[in-house]
Formats: structure tokens, sequence, C-alpha cells
């Protein structure tokens, strides 16, 4: 079977060379040198290896002198000393080859040795060091450099402004800083430059495009640290394709001369300080041949830039725009009535601005027909966290025959809702001002939450069973859960939070399950008792179940919850309808001591379990404490009794523990000071006795975690323990040094703790600000470890809020 393959291999590689001969129609002779070199490689393939891992060595290629084309891309390979005879090379890829053992000389100086290179592809090599200068004489014909991915700590190498012949620049994504050097924009060949998410590059907008870029058609110059403002030069960039500029720190406005790059296709300024107006109007659209604006422009990006004033005419006269995200900026007035002209438009994301209204609209009245005229293309609709008033039409006419998600959150619709036409995957109505009862046809991912809704759950809801996320919660629903939602075998999220539900929680919640992951039916008047049939939601990480009227013992059952059980590791998000790199985002808002914790992209890695506030009575019971997984534990305000299980110390994941306002005796187990992760504790106002043990972690709490414990002494309570004076005497006359060994030992561990953990810690809980900072700091270095593997994609997330109150 081997030599059928390599048979087949030899083959096609022979196709290749005949069909390049046949385009250059010249008569090439296969040397006999050659062909002996072929045989060598042939005689170090693996027959029990796949293709990428064949080569055993390059010696074989030193026979090849004539050899124009070396494509090895993939292949492991650590030396390119072996490649010494390859004058005549013109094409070397080398791309995913792992040159990290060489040095940031050899590889440069390795390349030396082709002296007619036209193309050079080091894609993802692990190069790393600084680019050094290569010999005079070499790279002079080069027209293709692509060194993207790879892991310098460089600036960018003056000789490659020299070089007059290159066509196609790409070091994006290498770890490049300093300036960007002004003689690329001489380059008068220069047709693609990428050094985008380099991070560290800088440069003056008004000095590199002042002039120059005579070829250039893309330019992407992303998340660097780009500044000052766009010249009005920047129009004269006429070949222009594609432009990325976000991420930077460029300020003020679009130039209006942008009307003159009638070939710009895609336009990207998102997340810069361009605190000024669109313009009114671009200059130069008479010298298109189409006579309109930016005719050929399919996307346009500048979100997060602080951009505001209205939305310009000629932003809505775009013909061939495909997709417009003008989302989380300052935009203010009323949506134009031209928008409904963008017949193909698919992504239209326009959400947290200041836009109060539709052309041709009341105020009160229903939303004008034009609206709904919008694209039959149409996949990203989202207009929430804006000021719009009115009422959606019944049933709402929108086609949807592509619609995937539709956002109208956080606005000031009223009014009943319609009747929605079959066909979205997600529909957020939430915040607004909704009343009446909940339609019988709903989408995929609904969410309805925080409105005035009132009635009872209908049964038709159980019919949707493709449903994966269902959010009811802050509205006025009563009566029972409907026994139909047990028809929802996709469910991934459900909350029905803070209604005024009533009647047992029933038993089927633990079947019929088994991709639930959050359940939060807090702050409703449920009652009965918690059923053991709760553990057999294998997937469920969060049960929020705080504010009813249950009753009973906790289940045994709750501590063999499998996803719980096991320390999460996954860097998964939770998303819905996600489509090329557009999602619905779930997001989770923990509160702990009154302090809020959002959590969106390390939501997976999140575990709570909340029963607070209801009736049950009895022991913790210890498989509760199997639950290694777990994060957050809350038993507060209940009635139960017996003692802390001495085996809480396995919970090794947890970080918050709230046992407080029960009727606990016995001590507190020693052994909790080895919980390194836990920030927060609360065992006030129970019947606890004994000595606080201030030990290791169980040191950084303070009296708060343990007043309402009349039996309770130690150093910072009122009731000091007998023996602690005692105890401090000897420690300070210790004469044989241990003491002040000890001391010291705990001294260091507190303060290696208190560097590392206790601080973000307390600067979450003093200032919810800070808390925000540190966490999108923690996104933020999640989200860059996935920039290498989806560098042409952008998240253009949708986050939704679970309240989920400690």
């Amino acid at each position: 079977m081997y030599q059928v393959g390599l048979l087949i291999l030899l083959v096609y590689y022979g196709f290749l060379f005949l069909n390049y001969v046949n385009r250059n129609a010249v008569a090439i002779e296969c040397l006999a040198s050659d062909q002996e070199a072929l045989l060598d490689f042939k005689n170090g393939l693996h027959s029990t290896c796949s293709l990428l891992t064949y080569v055993e060595n390059l010696q074989w290629v030193d026979g090849l002198v004539s050899l124009k084309y070396l494509v090895l891309d993939g292949v492991d390979l650590s030396l390119l000393s072996e490649t010494d005879c390859l004058v005549s090379l013109k094409y070397l890829v080398l791309d995913g080859v792992d040159l990290s053992l060489l040095s940031e000389t050899d590889w440069v100086s390795a390349l030396g040795q082709f002296p007619f290179l036209i193309e050079l592809h080091l894609f993802y090599c692990q190069l790393s060091g600084h680019i050094t200068s290569p010999p005079s004489h070499n790279f002079t014909s080069l027209v293709v450099l692509d060194l993207s991915s790879n892991n310098f700590v460089s600036n960018i190498p003056d000789w490659l402004v020299n070089i007059s012949t290159l066509q196609y620049i790409d070091i994006g994504l290498s770890g490049l800083y300093g300036k960007i050097p002004l003689g690329l924009r001489d380059l008068p060949k220069l047709q693609y430059l990428n050094l985008g998410d380099n991070d560290n590059l800088t440069a003056s907008c008004s000095e590199l495009f002042m002039k120059g870029w005579g070829k250039i058609e893309q330019l992407g110059l992303s998340w660097n640290k780009l500044y000052g403002t766009l010249p009005s030069s920047l129009g004269n960039m006429t070949s222009l394709t594609y432009l990325d500029l976000s991420f930077n720190a460029i300020e003020g406005v679009i130039p209006s001369s942008i009307g003159q790059l009638c070939n710009l296709n895609s336009l990207d300024l998102s997340e810069n300080n361009m605190a000024g107006t669109l313009p009114e109007f671009l200059q130069g659209v008479d010298n298109c041949p189409s006579r309109k604006p930016l005719y050929n422009l399919e996307f346009f990006e500048m979100h997060s830039s602080q951009v505001h004033g209205k939305i310009p005419y000629w932003l809505v006269q775009l013909e061939n725009l495909a997709s417009l995200n003008l989302a989380h900026n300052l935009l203010e007035g009323p949506i134009p009535a031209s928008l409904g002209s963008l017949q193909n438009i698919i992504f239209l994301e326009i959400e947290d601005n200041k836009l109060n209204g539709f052309s041709n609209a009341s105020v009160v009245g229903f939303i004008p027909n034009w609206f709904w005229d919008i694209s039959s293309h149409l996949v990203i609709f989202n207009m929430s966290h804006n000021e719009l008033q009115g009422r959606l039409p019944n049933p709402m006419p929108m086609a949807v025959a592509s619609l995937v998600m539709v956002d109208l959150s956080f606005n000031l619709l009223d009014g009943p809702l319609p009747v929605i036409t079959p066909g979205f995957q997600m529909l957020d109505l939430s915040h607004n001002h909704f009343s009446g009862v909940i339609p019988s046809n709903i989408s995929q991912h609904m969410d309805l939450g925080n409105n005035n809704l009132f009635g009872t759950i209908p049964g038709s809801l159980g019919q949707l069973k493709r449903l994966r996320s269902l959010h009811l919660n802050d509205n006025h629903f009563s009566g029972n859960l409907s026994p139909s939602l047990r028809n929802l075998s996709s469910l991934e999220t459900m909350d029905i939070g803070y209604n005024i539900l009533s009647g047992i929680l029933p038993s089927w919640f633990g079947h019929g399950f088994p991709f639930l992951r959050i359940l939060i039916l807090r702050s409703n008047t449920l009652s009965g008792k918690l059923s053991d049939d709760i553990s057999k939601l294998d997937s469920l990480q969060v049960l929020d179940l705080a504010r009813n009227d249950l009753t009973g013992k906790i289940p045994a059952s709750l501590g063999y919850l499998k996803a719980i059980a096991q320390v999460q590791k996954k860097n998964k998000y939770i998303l819905y309808g996600k489509f090329e790199e557009h999602y619905y985002e779930e997001s989770l808002d923990v509160y702990v001591k009154d302090q809020m914790l959002e959590y969106t992209r390390t939501l997976s890695l999140v575990t709570s379990i909340n029963i607070s506030d209801n009736n049950f009575t009895g022991n913790i019971p210890n498989e509760i404490t199997k639950l290694y997984g777990l994060v957050v534990l809350n038993f507060s305000r209940n009635h139960l009794t017996g003692k802390i299980p001495e085996t809480m110390s396995n919970m090794i994941q947890l970080s918050s523990l709230d046992l407080s306002n029960n009727k606990l005796s016995g001590t507190i187990p020693s052994n909790l000071s080895s919980l390194s992760f836990l920030g927060s504790l609360d065992l006030s106002n129970n019947n606890l006795m004994g000595v606080i043990s201030y030990t290791g972690h169980m040191a950084t709490f303070d009296a708060i975690s343990y007043t309402g414990n009349l039996g309770l002494c130690g150093p910072l309570l009122p009731v000091k323990c007998s023996g602690d004076d005692d105890n401090i005497h000897s420690n300070n006359n210790d004469t044989n040094g241990e003491g002040l060994f000890d001391n010291w030992f705990y001294l260091s561990l507190g303060l290696g703790f208190a560097t590392s953990i206790l601080v973000p810690y307390l600067i979450i809980t003093i200032k919810s600000s800070w808390g925000d900072v540190y966490f999108d700091f923690v996104d933020q270095i999640i989200y860059k470890l996935l920039r290498l593997i989806r560098r042409q994609g952008k998240d253009n997330g949708k986050r939704r809020k679970i309240h989920h109150r400690q």
C-alpha cells in the first residue's frame, strides 16, 4: 500500500512539474544528478509515517542544482545548512517548519545561499530574536516575503526598505516593535503590507500617510500603537481595496477624502480614539466610475471608537455594503429611513449608541414599515443598548429567510409581544417595556428577561425542542412550572429567576436535560423538596435555587453532579448561533458579599451552587465535599444543623464559601486553611465554638467572617481564648530560635499569598470598577491566546447577563 501511495505522489508532482514547463514554454532537461537526488529522497522516506514526516534529512537536496521550487511546509526541520547547493532556488516555502533551534543570525545567513530568491515563506517557523541584516548582495530579486506568526523581538529591519522589487510583505503577529520605517511607503511595487497584531509598532498617521503608497492595495496595521489624525492625503491611495487600522490610538475624524478610494472593499477603524463625527459628505465621488460613494465597499467597521453625531446620509447609500458595524459609539438621533435600502446587508450592528427613534415615525407609534424592508440576506441584526421607542407590529413582517440573530434588547420598546415569524435562531427582546403574555411561537434562543410580561409560562414552549437558551427572568410570570418544559431536551441555559412562580419544584427537572449547564430559578415562591434526581443533570455547572420556600434535607446526591465533581479546564465559551465568527455569548454575574463578578469568556470555568434563603434542615451531607471542581458554594440563611464536614478541604477549587445564618455547631475544621483559592468566607451567625485557627490561609479573613458565634474565640474576636497572652509571651521569649523561624515562615507564607491571591481579590472587593478591569484583563489574555488561531475572524459577541446573586 505504501508503494502505491508513493507512486501516486510521484505522479502527482510529475504532473505539477510538466504543468510548470508548459506554462513557461521552457525545455528543461533532467540532469543525472537530479535523478540521483530524487532516488536519495525516496530512500529517506518512512513507510509508517504520514506525508509531512517522510523527510529524514536534507542530504538528498544537495544534488538538485537546478531546483527552483522547494516546498517543505510542516516538516520538522532544524537545519538549513544542507541546502547550500541550491543556487538556482527562486521559491522557498517552509511554512510551519520548526526553526527554533536556529540562532537569529543562522537563519538569515543561511538564506544568503539563495541569491535569486523571489518568494520566501517562513510563516509560523518559531523564529525568535532580532532580525539581522543579510549579505548585501542578496534579496535583490525578492518579490514576496512572509515572516508572519513568529516570535521576534525586533524592530523592522532597515534593509527591507531597500528591496525595490518587493510586492508582498507579511510580518504580522511576530513581536515587532519600534517605529514603522517611512521608507515602506516609497517601495515602488508594494501592493500588500501586513504588520498587524504586533502590539508595539508605532507611527504618526500624518507622516505615514502623507505621501507614497502608489500601488498599495491591501494595508493591515491593526493592533499596534499608531497615533495622530488621519490626513486628507489618505484619499490619494486610490488603489486601496483593504485598509485595517483597528485597535490603535488614532484620533480625530475620518477625512472626507476617503470618497476618492473608489476601489475600497473593506475598511476597519474600530477601537480607536476618533471622538469626532462621521463626515457629512465624501469628496471625490464624481471621479469614481460609478459616481457613487464607495461603491465597492462591502465591509465597514468602526465600533468602539467614540464617534458621535448622526448617521450621515452617504453611509446608507452604500449599495454593496454587506457588513456595517458602528457599535459602542455615541451616535444619536433617529435611524435614517434610507437604511432600509441596504439590500445587500448581511451583518448590521449599531448597538450601544444613543439612537432614539426612526425617521418618519411618531415617538409612541409603531416602528415604520421601511424598518422591516431591510435586506432579505440579513443574518445579524443588532440595535440593542440604544433609546429606541415604539411598538413591534403584529405579526413582525421582517423577512427571516436567512436571519440568525435579532437583538433589540436594552431599549424603550413597549406594547404586547407580537406573533413572531418562524425562523429566528436567536431573538433578544430583553430589558424593554413589553407587556402581556408570551406568543405561542418563538426562536431557538429566546431572551425576554427584564420586561413586564405576566401570566403563566405557555405550554407551547415545550414544542421548541431545538431551544438552547431560555431567559424569562425578571418578569411577573406566575403559576406552576409547565410540564411541557421537560421536552426542551436541547436546553443549555434556563433562567426563570425573579418571577412569582409557585408550586412544588417538580422532580422531572432531573430528567431530559442532558446539555443543561445553567439552571436559575431564584427569587420565586417554589416549595417542596429538592429531588435526588437533580444529580442526573450531568452537564450542570450553575445551580441557583436561592430565595424560595424549599424544605427538607439537602440531598446527598447533590454531590454527584458530574460536571462540578471535576475541575474545569476547558477554555470553551458558551456560544450559541455561531455564524462566520459571529455568536451569541452567555454571561454570568456572580454576587459575592454584595460585589458583582462578571464571567463571559471564562464562564465555562465557573461552577456554582446557591440554595440560600430557603428552609432546608439537617446536616450538610459529606457527599457535597466530593465536588472537587466547585468554585462558589452558598448554603446561607437556612436551618442547617450539625458540624461543618472535615472533608470540606477536599474542595480544592473553592473560592467562595457562605454557610452563614444557620444553626451549625462544633468547631471550624482547621484544614480549611489548605484551600488556597478561598477568597471569601462567611461562617457568621451560627453556633460554632472553639479556637479559630489563624494559621495558613485562615489568617487572611477578618472578624466579620465569624461574628455571631458566641462559642468562638480568637485574637480578632471580642472573646479571647485562654492562654493567648501566654502563647504570645512564649513566642516573644523563644530562646532556641524555633519560634522565630516559625514566625518568619508564616510571615513569608502570608506575604506570598497576599502577592499572588489576596491583592487581586482585595482590589476586586474594594471597587467593582477595578474588578471589571481585572476580569477584562483575564478575558484579554484568553483572547490573545486565541488570536493566533483566528487571525482572520472577528468575534462580535452579544453578551447576555444572567444575574446570579449570592
